[in-house]
């Protein structure tokens, strides 16, 4: 690699912040096992502490392939088998409320193609999400819900926007797996995560809280105004983004997109993955559990909902994007490489073809500003 080419993102990140298009920033660059750039702009700083919102989705994703290696957990398994309130799910459709004909199954948690929304205003099944989410957090502050399971169940009562396992749509899949790992494990989410890979992995300052004396280390967060600069993110947006109260225990660890972490611990996470499940000679999973989970899982009707921005070239599957075209997405990356990114911006990948891993953490509502996003990228490659 051509480390002088690096500096050019020096050169893109100070661009960014002239223009009051960003502020503090943390930027890892790792390949063939070594740190070949590493900065940190202010007023973010090394061990600055990131709500890394759905980049906790593939760790969610790791833990149940943990659990699938170990023969404890079938993909193909209903989820009714686990959370008994999705036994009888109801489809939003054009024709109406009607009962699903088809179970969601594990592995349709985990290809977001279960049909379950994120609440929201774009259909029925978004408006029911949003009812019935208000109503489990009402409730579970109330104590009337009393564990992640409860609400797991709580949010059954949404409905699907459309028969498991016919398209995709990205909602609350990844929480509710969380809430299948505690069900198998018979642990809080959070006591599984710690026990079997972040005490392993070393990621010390990864929870889905923020410990009191770590609370300084907390990233400041920004929202974008009318004309899209970057300013202080006030107290309301804080609410919104469920980060009023960082320290505090959440009312409900969502496998989605409810971790903090920094960008030194999640590197250990990505250099265990590029590693084939194997961190420091201790192997978390095996080399063709991992390759199954890092490959494409949409086909079909699945594939022609997978619309989201910046993921045309890419296939999905276990909480990744994975490029399948390079000229589709206009990159200068490799077949195979995959990764995911944050409600605030945060944004990996990892191409193992190459040993590369690229971790980028900011804090701004409204999230990743993908052209600056694809010029980092082609940086990065450029430099190959």
């Amino acid at each position: 690699m051509n480390i002088r080419k690096l500096n050019r993102l020096d050169k893109l990140i100070d661009a960014q912040r002239s223009a009051n298009k960003l502020q503090g920033a943390t930027i890892l660059v790792e390949h063939n096992g070594k740190r070949v750039y590493e900065n940190h702009f202010e007023p973010d700083r090394e061990d600055s502490i990131y709500k890394i919102f759905d980049m906790t989705a593939p760790i969610t994703a790791f833990a149940a392939m943990m659990l699938y290696e170990r023969g404890e957990l079938d993909l193909m398994s209903k989820l009714s088998d686990y959370i008994p309130g999705f036994e009888k799910c109801k489809v939003a459709s054009a024709e109406g409320i009607t009962a699903a004909t088809r179970p969601i199954l594990i592995k349709d948690l985990l290809n977001m193609t279960s049909g379950i929304v994120y609440a929201g205003d774009f259909g029925e099944a978004e408006r029911s999400m949003g009812k019935i989410y208000r109503e489990a957090k009402t409730q579970r502050e109330s104590g009337i819900l009393k564990n992640n399971l409860d609400v797991c169940n709580k949010l059954s009562e949404g409905y699907l926007a459309f028969e498991p396992g016919t398209g995709f749509r990205y909602g609350h899949s990844a929480d509710i797996m969380a809430g299948v790992i505690e069900k198998v494990t018979g642990k809080k989410f959070s006591d599984y995560l710690k026990k079997e890979l972040f005490s392993p992995l070393n990621m010390e300052d990864t929870d889905f809280k923020i410990d009191e004396s770590k609370a300084f280390r907390q990233a400041v967060l920004y929202r974008r105004d009318k004309s899209g600069k970057v300013v202080r993110a006030e107290d309301d947006v804080k609410r919104r983004l469920e980060m009023d109260n960082p320290t505090r225990d959440p009312w409900f660890e969502m496998g989605g997109s409810g971790l903090y972490s920094t960008a030194n611990d999640y590197s250990h996470f990505t250099q265990m993955l590029l590693n084939k499940g194997a961190y420091h000679g201790k192997e978390l999973v095996g080399k063709k559990t991992l390759a199954y989970m890092t490959s494409p899982q949409l086909h079909g009707i699945q594939l022609d909902g997978y619309d989201l921005e910046n993921c045309a070239g890419y296939n999905y599957g276990n909480y990744f994007r994975i490029l399948t075209d390079p000229s589709l997405a206009v990159s200068n990356g490799s077949v195979g490489e995959y990764g995911w990114d944050g409600r605030a911006g945060s944004y990996f990948f990892i191409d193992p073809s190459e040993d590369l891993t690229f971790i980028y953490m900011q804090q701004i509502e409204g999230g990743c500003d993908y052209s600056f996003i694809r010029k980092m990228r082609q940086i990065v490659y450029g430099a190959m």
